[in-house]
């Protein structure tokens, strides 16, 4: 019994650790707070706290109870446009920066962009390189575009088919990000279709 007991604990953990899919994802918004209570069985609920100031943002967060997660929404083809629009023409009340984190190779063998003001910032980058925890010259010189402002600036983040953009967003509101969106539907939705990428 204590050996099914201890594989059961074991499955449920590896379930839940799982990279294969987007993690935290609710149809419409994803709180960095459900982070810490599926977390929470790890260190049991005094240590609760201190998972949520470690995923608020990367200094270890503050001590200041009445401060929000950030939240990601997410969005689709007609808010995309919108947005894009907006970017394109340099108008709109947000100061949206668009990023795709698709590799370049897969974005100039397959379908581009979907606008020239759309960034490109890998996942990969992302990850081993703590891109949003970079200075803003460190960003700059490596990214060749401004470092957003986790404050002002709302993030788009966009790929292929939303699973790879929802784990950047996710990296983003751990960095501090406040306002971050992320596109669903990816460059699958916006050309019309899947692509082969050679």
């Amino acid at each position: 019994m204590l050996l099914l007991s201890l594989f059961m604990y074991v499955s449920s953990i590896s379930g839940f650790l799982s990279f294969n899919r987007p993690c935290f994802v609710s149809p419409r918004h994803v709180s960095v707070s459900s982070v810490t209570s599926k977390l929470s069985f790890l260190h049991g609920p005094t240590r609760r706290r201190d998972l949520q100031r470690m995923f608020l943002s990367s200094d270890g967060g503050s001590d200041d109870d009445d401060q929000q997660p950030p939240t990601i929404t997410n969005i689709d083809k007609a808010e995309m446009t919108e947005i894009l629009s907006h970017v394109d023409n340099g108008t709109g009340d947000k100061n949206y920066v668009v990023i795709d984190v698709r590799g370049e190779p897969e974005i100039m063998m397959g379908t581009g962009t979907m606008s020239e003001k759309v960034h490109i910032l890998p996942l990969p980058q992302i990850t081993m390189m703590g891109a949003f925890d970079m200075d803003d010259k460190s960003f700059e010189a490596q990214f060749n575009f401004p470092k957003p402002s986790a404050e002002e600036d709302t993030l788009v983040f966009t790929c292929k088919m939303g699973g790879r953009s929802q784990q950047a967003a996710q990296l983003a509101a751990m960095s501090g990000y406040k306002n971050i969106m992320n596109y669903t539907g990816g460059a699958d939705d916006w050309f019309g279709g899947e692509f082969v990428y050679t």
